[in-house]
């Protein structure tokens, strides 16, 4: 098999690879997310909280906006205080929980939109209704999906036109 044959085979699998981890990952997320409920919660608190954190020889502070919400689904009362869905927060070991923010601007606009005192739609599971959360992750989720199916459709493409010779993989 030529060199550029292989390298066409190799681009078809890396684009099944990034469109099967869009349906799996992404749009799989997207489908749970679609089955939660929302109701009406009240915001009870709203601040920010900063950690100093070093990383490879510098310090960076990350901001965490803390809104704490009650919430009732049939006629239990809820109180919870998670802001994004677990798939738009990513704490490493020893950080502080809940999505971190390099720049305070952007924590302090999401402080902003759940002031005490005011309602706000909240998000949780049927199943178990003390999960819940404030932001609705579809358009990232659905942003992430296109996204990587896109990179499988490019690759793809190149991996074909390399299988048929019509597209060069080789850097001669």
């Amino acid at each position: 098999m030529a060199k550029q044959q292989v390298l066409g085979v190799a681009l078809i699998l890396v684009a099944v690879g990034l469109i099967g981890g869009a349906v799996v990952g992404p749009i799989s997320t997207y489908q749970e997310v679609q089955s939660h409920e929302t109701t009406q919660a009240e915001i009870v608190q709203s601040q920010m909280e900063s950690a100093t954190e070093e990383e490879e020889g510098e310090t960076e502070v990350e901001y965490y906006p803390r809104i704490e919400y009650e919430y009732a689904v049939d006629g239990t009362s809820y109180t919870d205080n998670r802001v994004f869905h677990p798939t738009q927060v990513e704490n490493e070991e020893g950080e502080l929980r809940g999505k971190e923010f390099d720049d305070m601007k952007d924590a302090e606009e999401v402080v902003y939109r759940y002031q005490p005192e005011t309602t706000a739609t909240v998000y949780y599971d049927p199943d178990d209704p003390a999960v819940s959360y404030l932001e609705d992750p579809s358009r990232s989720l659905l942003g992430a999906a296109g996204m990587l199916a896109l990179f499988g459709l490019f690759a793809g493409g190149g991996g074909v036109g390399g299988l048929l010779g019509i597209v060069s993989l080789d850097e001669e």
